[in-house]
């Protein structure tokens, strides 16, 4: 399997694409609470944002960045591209446009299925970070 480098997002570009994208309120305060917070997990984001469980956010988050992504084709599909490269199933992540798995120091992956943590944990880019701001 070859990893291609992450397409890094360009941040107009992005903000850009988010204000044409006609997010709800709801899905808004969603992708602003990731760039907030930075590091998170599914029930942390339903508990915080005090989501229904159902659908599940990161199903959500896909469809959000799909709407956010069709304002930046380009860019969104090499994003695409090199999420498919980078899973061992080669399947793409949509939700990969503004965040990716974590990692602990010895480079394992913090999910359930790495033993490493009870919930899969995800990291925002670090371009589209905001929590200093």
């Amino acid at each position: 399997m070859v990893i291609i480098s992450r397409p890094k997002t360009p941040v107009l570009k992005f903000e850009e694409a988010l204000k044409l994208a006609d997010l709800t309120e709801n899905e808004l305060e969603l992708i602003e609470y990731i760039r907030y917070i930075g590091v998170f997990t599914q029930p942390l984001l339903v508990k915080e944002l005090r989501l229904n469980p159902k659908p599940p956010v990161l199903s959500v988050l896909c469809v959000v960045c799909r709407k956010i992504g069709n304002h930046i084709p380009d860019h969104f599909e090499a994003v695409r591209t090199w999420s498919k490269s980078k899973n061992k199933y080669g399947v793409r992540w949509d939700g990969e446009l503004i965040c990716s798995n974590a990692f602990n120091i010895d480079g394992e992956e913090l999910s359930p299925e790495a033993a490493t943590t009870p919930y899969e944990t995800l990291v925002v880019h670090k371009e589209l970070f905001k929590g200093l701001d």
